[in-house]
């Protein structure tokens, strides 16, 4: 069983005890983030603490799935990159296989001129 992490954070004015896997840092890192955006969006001051809780879930969820979109392409570009990558490699073995038989040619014209 993984070891559980206890951490109290305060996200804009209340306090949470918040319990998980991760490290003391991550979970102070994560609500710092939130507690950051909470604020900027508060700074409209028609808004409710619920209005602000949220605009916020709905910006870090589209922050998290034009990251995701990005990540997605880059692994689509990786993968390409790796298949090519693989294709010119087979293209390498086969021409060092073909250079070596000519060279064994070569060998075999040579000797035979000789003889």
């Amino acid at each position: 069983m993984e070891k559980k992490t206890k951490v109290n954070v305060r996200i804009f004015n209340n306090d949470y005890t918040l319990v998980g896997v991760e490290s003391a840092e991550y979970i102070n890192k994560v609500c710092f983030t939130v507690d950051k955006k909470m604020r900027e969006i508060a700074a409209n001051p028609a808004l409710k603490p619920l209005k602000i809780s949220v605009l916020t879930s709905i910006n870090i969820c589209d922050e998290y799935y034009k990251t995701k979109y990005m990540l997605d392409r880059a692994n689509e570009e990786l993968k390409k990159c790796r298949d090519e990558l693989n294709e010119l490699r087979a293209g390498c073995k086969a021409l060092e296989e073909e250079n070596r038989f000519f060279k064994e040619e070569m060998q075999s014209y040579r000797r035979n001129d000789r003889s």
